[in-house]
């Protein structure tokens, strides 16, 4: 078994109050992204912290998604990513969506991706659209992917299943992962267990299975 952690969307604008996307979207929906923001810092961030860790120590990929655009007009974005990004400038939201060199795209400080970790642009869901996700999982010789990150019923969970689709065995830590609401990520884990095959774990659980592979 060759494993690569997945870490989905770990990214300041999603997490940091100052955003644009933050400010945008709790002007719509007044405290929708407290219980998401509240998840990653008390559980999220320090269980991926801890995974990293464990797979860096044996060896194991380390590969970050980030979800941003090339294109001014946010034409390469997924339809919805692209209507909240213009519904978001008529309101004077500008990035929304930022672009790829924006500092909001970054990955959170926390997680600051190393030298050794791979980081890959999508501009949708899942990274196996329009990206060489394929070509460097293969590369590497993965077979399993751990995944982590947000949104678990959004991003995370169209990656796990175009992942299953490949042939990847599909493994979601239910510690770190985070949604904007606790009933959205339970029922985001239950139907990724039934249609791709996926196996749950927690944080605890996982960092125990591996600590005797081999890299």
């Amino acid at each position: 078994m060759r494993l690569a952690l997945m870490i989905v969307d770990m990214q300041r604008y999603y997490l940091e109050e100052e955003s644009d996307y933050c400010q945008y979207f709790n002007s719509l929906y007044s405290g929708s992204l407290v219980y998401i923001r509240e998840r990653c810092e008390k559980t999220v961030i320090p269980n991926i912290q801890r995974l990293k860790l464990q797979f860096s120590k044996k060896g194991f990929p380390v590969i970050y998604l980030r979800l941003c655009s090339k294109d001014n007009n946010r034409e390469d974005l997924h339809r919805f990513f692209r209507k909240s990004w213009m519904e978001g400038v008529e309101h004077g939201y500008d990035s929304v969506y930022p672009m790829e060199n924006d500092p909001m795209s970054n990955i959170i400080d926390e997680l600051e991706p190393s030298t050794k970790d791979i980081v890959i642009n999508k501009t949708t869901f899942s990274p196996f659209s329009f990206t060489l996700i394929e070509e460097k999982l293969s590369s590497l010789g993965i077979n399993t992917i751990v995944f982590t990150g947000l949104a678990t019923s959004q991003c995370v969970e169209t990656t796990a299943r175009d992942a299953s689709d490949r042939g990847y065995t599909v493994v979601h830590i239910h510690d770190a992962q985070a949604d904007y609401d606790q009933n959205t990520h339970e029922a985001s884990l239950f139907s990724s267990r039934g249609v791709c095959g996926g196996i749950i774990h927690s944080t605890e659980d996982l960092v125990g299975l591996i600590k005797d592979m081999r890299g």
